[in-house]
């Protein structure tokens, strides 16, 4: 995998959990339980306890989440920060679908028009940035 480190590959679903956790966790400054983590996801989905258990369970078998058993009630942290994961994805997407090439994403996006402006010049600046370095 060209010098990166194993990374963890997280389904769309985990993806749910995974967000909850990042934002509950730095807000609380602690893991989260069950019932937390089930509380958030009523907002925007209808999984039961049971799939929501079962998906923190797989991600702690892949090494996402931790899992604090010393308290009466368990506690669940992830293990990997959201940009640790993101960048993960991203490298992951680029190998798959344009050949390792970032230059590649990037003309795609471009050619098909999806930044606006103000987006455009933030690269632009950014590329300038780099390119002072």
């Amino acid at each position: 995998m060209r010098g990166r480190r194993k990374t963890v590959k997280i389904s769309e679903a985990e993806w749910s959990i995974m967000k909850v956790l990042w934002d509950g966790c730095e807000e609380s400054g602690r893991g989260m339980t069950l019932g937390e983590i089930v509380a958030k996801l009523a907002e925007t989905s209808d999984w039961s306890n049971t799939t929501i258990r079962t998906l923190i369970i797989r991600l702690s078998e892949k090494g996402a989440v931790s899992i604090d058993k010393t308290t009466g009630v368990y506690k669940y942290t992830p293990n990997s920060s959201k940009n640790e994961c993101v960048r993960s994805e991203v490298n992951s997407f680029i190998d798959r679908v344009f050949a390792g090439s970032a230059y590649n994403l990037m003309a795609s996006l471009v050619k098909e028009g999806k930044f606006s402006d103000k987006e455009r010049q933030e690269i632009i600046r950014i590329l300038n940035d780099i390119e002072a370095e």
